[in-house]
C-alpha cells in the first residue's frame, strides 16, 4: 500500500500561494497577480520530512536552525518552529520550514521537520536541499 502525502498546513499553502501572487505584483499588472495565484494554487506543494532524536535542547535546536538561514522569515506557529527560507537569486522563491520539537531530556530533543516549497516543472529540488540543509543544522550539536 502506497504512503499517504503528507498533509499541507493550510496557512502554509496559503502564504506559498500568496508568494507568487506577490511576485505577479512585481511584475507590473494586477491580472498577473492573479494569474500568480492561480497557477501556484495548481501547483503542488512539495513537501519533505525528517524527524529523530537531535543533541541539545529545544533552545539549542532551535538556535541552530535559525542560525542557519540568516535571511529567513520567521512565520507564526504557535508552538512550532516556522521560518520562511528564500532560495535563489531574487529571494521570490521560498521554503517553508516547520520544526516540531518534542519534551527534552536535557540532553536530546525529538524533532519532526517538514519543508513545504512550490516547484515548478523543471526543478533543482530546492526543497529537498533546504529541508537537507536543515536537518543538518540541527543534528551537528554545535551551539
Amino acid at each position: 500500500m502506497p504512503e499517504a502525502e503528507p498533509e499541507v498546513p493550510p496557512e502554509i499553502e496559503d502564504y506559498l500561494i500568496g508568494l507568487s501572487a506577490h511576485a505577479g505584483q512585481l511584475g507590473g499588472a494586477i491580472g498577473s497577480a492573479r494569474g500568480g495565484a492561480r497557477g501556484a494554487a495548481r501547483l503542488k506543494t512539495k513537501v519533505e520530512q525528517r524527524s529523530g532524536d537531535v543533541p541539545g535542547t529545544a533552545e539549542q535546536v532551535t538556535a541552530r536552525l535559525t542560525a542557519a538561514f540568516p535571511k529567513a522569515k520567521p512565520l507564526p506557529a504557535g508552538d512550532h518552529v516556522r521560518l520562511a527560507v528564500p532560495v535563489g537569486a531574487t529571494g521570490l522563491q521560498q521554503i517553508v520550514i516547520d520544526a516540531e520539537l518534542g519534551p527534552s531530556d536535557g540532553a536530546r530533543v525529538h524533532v519532526r521537520l517538514r519543508g513545504f516549497g512550490k516547484e515548478g516543472l523543471i526543478s533543482r529540488k530546492p526543497t529537498r536541499t533546504v529541508t537537507e540543509q536543515a536537518w543538518a543544522a540541527i543534528t551537528s550539536g554545535a551551539t
